[in-house]
Parts: C-alpha cells; structure tokens; sequence
C-alpha cells in the first residue's frame, strides 16, 4: 500500500492511497466465489453456476461492495501508519477502481492541532479571597423570612410591596388587543413583575375598584411598525399584606433545627429578676430587654446570656445562625473551588492560541443552537445563533484540546481512592448512605461523572500548584453570584456576550444559597453532582470517553 500526505491548508490533509490490484483483485476473486455458491439463477442448479455468469451479472456491484471494505481498512491503516491525528469523518474519493489497475483513493479530513504547552509555572490564576461575616448571616436569615412570607388579607387601598389580584385588559378603540386580557392576574406592587403602567395604577386602589390608565403598545413588527395608544381597564379582587414569620421556635424547626426557644425563655424572665442558663446570674431584681439580665455578670444580645466564667445553652435562634454559617460555608467553598476552576481554564486558554478545527467548532455551534432552541422551546433549525456564538465557541473548543493534552502529558487519571472518597461525599448528604452508594456504582452513567469530577480536581489541582495564585479580596454574595473576579482587559469583550448558562459557578444564586439551608436540602448537593458533570468534564468525556473522536 502507497501512501501520500499533503497540507492543503491550516489543519487539513489530503491522503492519497493505492492498494495494490493483486490484492484488490484476489479480494473480489474470492468474493465472487463465495457468491457463485450461494446464488440462485433461473436455469442454472444451485451452486453449479459458472463463475463467469456470477461476474457477469454481479461483478460491478461485488467491486464496489469490496472496494469499500478495502478503502475502510486501508484508511484505517494508513492513518495508524503516519500518525495522524485524525478527527471527524473522512471525505473519501475513489479515483480508479478498474480491473487490473491498484485501487486509488483519496480522503481529505482534519487533524488535532499541535499545541505546544507553555511552562505552567509562568500563569497566573486569580482566585476570590471572602469570609463569611456577621451581615451576611444576617441577609441570609433575612432572606429565609423573606422566602416563607405569608400573605394576609386587608381591607386598605393597595400599597408598595401588597400582593394584589386583578383582572386587566388592554383597548384600542374599544377593542381588547390581542393576548391583552388576564384574569386574576397576581403580581406584588412595586416589584418590576408587570408592566409600569399597571403597577402605577393599582397603587392607593381598593378591592372591588376599577380604574382605567393610558398605556403605550409598541410596535416591534412590520404590521405595527411605530408606538401606539391604548387604554388600560384594571379590577382589584384582591389586596394582600406580606407577614414575615417570627424567628421563634416554629420557624427553625422548619428548617430541621431543633433547640431551644429563646422567646419562652425571655417570658420566663420576665418578672422574676432572674436569667438562668446552666449556672444563674442574679442582678438587682431586674432583667431587662429581652433576654437581657444584668447582675455581676451581663447577658447580652438575643438570648444570650454571660455568667461569671459560664455560658448559657444556645438558643434555637443561636442554633439557627450557627446551621445558616455553616452551610454558608460550605457553599461559599464550592464557589470559591468552581471560580478558581473557571479562572484556571480562562488562563489556559489565554496562554495557548492555536488553530481550531472547524469541524469541532461546526459540532459546537450546533450543539449550541440546540440548546438554544431547547431554553426558547423552539425548533432548532429557527434558533439563530449572534454574532458571540463563534468566538465563543472557539474559547470552549480550544479550552478543550488544551485540557487534553495536559491530561496526557502529566499522565493525570481518576484514582480508585479518590473515586471512592468522591462517592462517600456524595452518599454521606443521604440517610441510607450505602444504600446511594451502591447506586452509583451500579450506575455507568453516574460513576462516570464523577470519574470526570475527580480528574477535574486533578487537573486544576496540578495547574495550581505551578502556577502563582493570587488572591482577590471579595464578599461571599460577590463569590456566590459569581462575580468576585473583575474581567481582565482582553476579556472584557468576550465578558459582554451571554454567559454560559450551564456553568457551575454561574448556576449559583443569593436564593438558590438560601434554600439550601434546609435540613432537607442536604441531598440537594449530591443531586447537582449527580445531574450533571460541569462542561468541560463533557467536553473530557467526548475526548476520553465513548464518544471521543
């Protein structure tokens, strides 16, 4: 077999090979004969057919049919044989398949740019630097309140932040426009969830009121291509005051915590001059505040109590903070892990530019158009794509290939230690832990993923240790919401097109933190590491896994 390789441009590669027609020719020779055996001919006895009558009628079609097996192997073959880096799907062209000449053909493809890795040792990663302070404890119990507020009804004109139900329609000329008209729409007052109009209007009415207000239609299609007036008619059915729950007992056990109540506490003191926790201050016959008590000792704060040399049990609400702090915590550290990841891969990416494929990048963008057309909920041959797509693209395409060959270089892998520690981790936010684990390891799917997890770890954990790592001062919201790392200049173009929704520290939220306080939340953690691996440990699997290329 002759083989010859030439560079038509950038990655491309044009393969010419000639299989020698002895070869060729005895492959269709026994071919034909297996067929001679086999086949049916009116006139002619079941096997008895001569072997010119087979390669009269059959010839053609048995030479292509084997001319496609021998262009396969041979491909196959000659790829090992030059050592090339081939990816995607070959464009092949027979170019002479007559009898008693070699089998010539050519195939044109792409292969795996070089990528030469830059010394690690010269990146420099910036990673958030935050503490959890006291505010944000209390902008986090703040905001649990917030989540199970109630709504009461009262019998006032609606104010800013009532909750109010209505019936509204939109009319021009007397006519309701279309998709103008909402029955017992609920929106809170105030709360940028309707338009301005509407929101202006239902401010100071009462239920059972009716108010008509101007409203602006604009036009934004070629039928209605400029601004038009309307009116808008408005009924209040309903007027509802919010009510946040009391950090009293009921409330934490809520949230699965269990202490003590510090308001029976104080109603206990009161009165009697005394504050008792595991040893007893005794004031001047007063305790005064709530849950204050000044003796020779103080006790100061909500509940809190300071003896001489003694403190009081915790209360609920002590109990409370201390569960909100600690999950604080523990989100606060996965967010700090997940930008320091992002900021790694952003750094790598920086420091390697290289061609990319352009049949990854077609790949990419399609993938992308899908997934915009699933978040749109339409078709995905009407998902356009604008004009960030590409670049984009391109970022996470040449992110990947980087990733590769660092993997392969350093020889980095997913131990059975670290995999197995993975697992208890995961399990361990469950009751009936065995029970979980033994679900991950009979799932493929599942174990995989966190494989990919661990390697991930790996990999930003090596990068890590070359590179210089410096910390940048940040909140814990700023961390969370992922916004602690300002971009650099030469990101500050590519920081302006649509985030990447499926981005682990892009995915994390003030309320999303919030929720997970709950004690029933704890299995929230392992379900996120089980719904799904972060992209780039996708784009591993593509390269190592099943549907590597």
């Amino acid at each position: 077999m002759q083989v010859s390789v030439e560079t038509t441009s950038g990655l491309t590669r044009k393969m010419t090979i000639a299989v020698p027609a002895a070869q060729f020719e005895d492959r269709v020779a026994d071919r034909l004969k297996s067929a001679a055996v086999k086949v049916s001919i009116p006139g002619f006895r079941r096997g008895k057919v001569p072997l010119k009558e087979i390669e009269r009628r059959f010839g053609a079609s048995v030479r292509r049919e084997v001319a496609s097996e021998v262009v396969q192997s041979s491909l196959e073959d000659a790829v090992r044989q030059e050592n090339l880096p081939l990816i995607g799907t070959p464009s092949v062209e027979l170019v002479n398949i007559d009898a008693g000449a070699d089998l010539e053909f050519t195939a044109t493809f792409e292969v795996l740019p070089e990528i030469e890795l830059v010394d690690l040792a010269t990146l420099k990663i910036r990673k958030p630097d935050a503490e959890i302070r006291d505010a944000d404890i209390e902008d986090m119990v703040e905001s649990l309140r917030k989540q199970r507020t109630q709504w009461n009804p009262v019998e006032r004109p609606a104010a800013a932040k009532d909750r109010v139900v209505v019936d509204y329609a939109v009319k021009v000329d007397g006519q309701v426009v279309d998709d103008g008209e909402r029955q017992d729409f609920t929106f809170v007052v105030g709360g940028d969830e309707t338009a301005e109009e509407l929101d202006r209007a239902v401010g100071g009415m009462s239920v059972g009121e009716t108010r008509a207000f101007p409203v602006t239609i604009r036009g934004d299609d070629a039928e209605q291509p400029g601004d038009g007036d309307a009116i808008g008619e408005v009924v209040v059915k309903a007027v509802e005051a919010p009510f946040l729950p009391d950090l009293d007992q009921a409330f934490f056990e809520s949230f699965g915590i269990v202490g003590h109540d510090h308001a029976s506490e104080d109603e206990e003191d009161e009165g009697e001059g005394e504050n008792q926790g595991e040893g007893e201050n005794q004031g001047e016959g007063e305790a005064q505040g709530e849950g204050e008590a000044q003796g020779e000792g103080e006790a100061q704060g909500e509940g809190e109590a300071q003896g001489e040399g003694e403190n009081p049990p915790a209360t609920g609400l002590d109990e409370f903070r201390d569960s909100v702090r600690e999950r604080m915590a523990a989100d606060l550290a996965a967010a700090v892990r997940n930008e320091t990841t992002r900021q790694v891969m952003k750094a790598l990416v920086r420091a390697h530019r290289f061609e990319v494929p352009r049949v990854l990048m077609a790949e990419e963008l399609e993938q992308e158009r899908r997934r915009m057309a699933q978040a749109m909920g339409i078709a995905a041959d009407h998902a356009q794509l604008g004009e960030w797509a590409e670049e984009r693209v391109a970022e996470r395409v040449r992110t990947r290939l980087v990733v590769r060959e660092i993997v392969n270089k350093e020889s980095l892998a997913a131990d059975d230690d670290r995999i197995r520690a993975k697992v208890a981790v995961i399990a361990s936010a469950y009751e009936g832990s065995d029970d979980v684990k033994n679900w991950i390891y009979g799932d493929e799917e599942q174990l995989r993923r966190i494989e990919l997890g661990v390697l991930e770890d790996r990999l930003v954990d090596h990068v890590l240790s070359l590179a210089t790592v410096e910390l940048v001062p940040s909140s814990y919201k700023d961390v969370v919401t992922g916004t602690s790392i300002p971009p650099l200049p030469e990101e500050e173009e590519s920081a302006a097109s649509p985030p990447e929704g499926t981005d682990a520290a892009n995915e994390l939220s003030s309320t999303g933190q919030s929720d997970r306080v709950r004690a029933e939340s704890a299995g929230g953690s392992a379900a996120s590491e089980k719904a799904g691996a972060p992209k780039w440990c996708r784009w591993l699997r593509r390269l190592f896994g099943s549907d590597k290329t």
